[in-house]
């Protein structure tokens, strides 16, 4: 179950993230992995826990539009799973998973999730898909069964359960950050224009966030262009931007939209002072769309890999111990798999020698300081952190021969939350 690859481990593209194996092991308690000295309790009887293993399932987009966005993911999960079973899993069982292909469908997630609670008897979901689970009622299902689900929140209808836990949620119904308008202004922007995705209302929601940062630091959104992939003249809207002498490009739109994008404007003579996306920061991707590229700059919730922190030691020295093939390793699914998996290690360490999914969701919640061993970029109370946007990201400029990542000095910036409206 666990060793079985994903088909693209070396094609990320999109959104998104070290010294000797020795190391890695011993800091494994620190990462929030399990301590393997104690023998595992016989007759649990939560469905995944046996005397041996526990049993997770992994439902993730491998194929559909959200696949570049987390071709690394399941990387990261093995990556940190067997860093744990080889210092002897969690209160002495081995912590395996089986997966499921969401195919960036709200419905094949809902039959994904039920395959594997229904037919696998997993004990909990890794969810790692950019389409809405809600769409179609899996998250409602999820929490009707009290199934645990961890991962990186992609859309609303995560703070609405409380059996989905995650240390970053991208959406909120309510609120937004001054940070991102905080750093416009910092980078120049007078006038910016926000790009949508057409038909896609985590994209609107998005937009929406991005809206309310850029008037808290008093920056006029002059367009809100809709891009339709395939269908788009990307020519003819950098035309438009630059009839409305537009300075600044934001948006959620994917790095391959902006490869588009980028060339067009160029072409056109419009002078940008900054284009700033959430996603894009894998090393693969500027070997693909580097120079098409050049210049964006990338906001990440984890610490950037070129300060090369202890914890990206650990990190890029477990992927090239577990996925080899995973090249380069530090890729922003990659990190959010591994972050996944250390949160399920560690809810499981915490509830105890039989475990239950509601103690899983109990112990989590009382974690109060968690930053993935140094991963992120500030620590995260799971028991205040439901649906709020983090107020800190890092920040790194693709270079202007799109060959590398610079880390802004200083890359970290922090800001306050702001209401926008819906």
């Amino acid at each position: 179950m666990l060793f079985r690859r994903p088909r693209r481990l070396n094609a990320a593209v999109s959104v998104i993230v070290i010294s000797s194996l020795t190391s890695v092991v011993a800091t494994c308690g620190i990462m929030g992995g399990g301590d393997g000295s104690r023998p595992a309790t016989e007759g649990c009887a939560t469905p995944g826990v046996t005397s041996t293993q526990v049993t997770l399932g992994t439902a993730f987009d491998d194929t559909g539009i959200g696949a570049g966005t987390f071709a690394a993911f399941r990387a990261g999960i093995d990556a940190r799973l067997g860093v744990a079973n080889d210092n002897g899993g969690v209160n002495g069982r081995k912590v395996v998973y089986d997966w499921e292909d969401t195919r960036s469908d709200p419905s094949s997630t809902q039959d994904a999730v039920r395959e594997l609670v229904e037919t696998k008897g997993v004990f909990g979901i890794i969810q790692g898909s950019q389409r809405s689970l809600t769409a179609v009622g899996s998250a409602d299902y999820a929490e009707e069964h009290g199934i645990p689900v961890v991962g990186p929140s992609m859309d609303e209808s995560w703070p609405d359960h409380p059996n989905m836990i995650s240390w970053f949620y991208a959406q909120s119904a309510r609120s937004s950050v001054s940070t991102w308008g905080a750093f416009a202004l910092s980078q120049g922007a007078t006038r910016a224009a926000i790009l949508g995705l057409a038909l896609n209302p985590g994209a609107a929601t998005y937009q929406a966030q991005l809206q309310a940062s850029m008037d808290s630091a008093g920056i006029p959104v002059v367009l809100n262009p809709d891009v339709t992939v395939g269908a788009t003249s990307f020519n003819r809207l950098a035309q438009e931007l630059k009839a409305a002498n537009v300075d600044t490009i934001t948006g959620a739109v994917s790095p391959e939209v902006l490869a588009q994008v980028m060339p067009a404007v160029r072409a056109a003579g419009l002078q940008l002072k900054l284009v700033l996306t959430p996603t894009g920061y894998d090393p693969a991707l500027l070997q693909q769309l580097g120079p098409q590229l050049a210049g964006t700059t990338i906001y990440i919730d984890f610490a950037p890999f070129e300060l090369n922190l202890p914890a990206h030691q650990r990190f890029i020295s477990a992927l090239a111990r577990y996925t080899p093939e995973t090249s380069p390793p530090q890729q922003q699914s990659a990190v959010w798999g591994w972050i996944s998996a250390d949160l399920y290690l560690r809810g499981l360490r915490d509830s105890g020698e039989c475990p239950t999914r509601k103690g899983f969701v109990n112990a989590l919640r009382a974690v109060h300081d968690y930053d993935a061993g140094g991963l992120l970029s500030s620590k995260v109370d799971f028991a205040t952190n439901v649906g709020q946007l983090s107020t800190c990201y890092q920040f790194v400029q693709i270079s202007q021969d799109g060959r590398e990542f610079i880390p802004l000095n200083p890359s970290r910036r922090c800001g306050t939350v702001v209401s926008r409206s819906r």
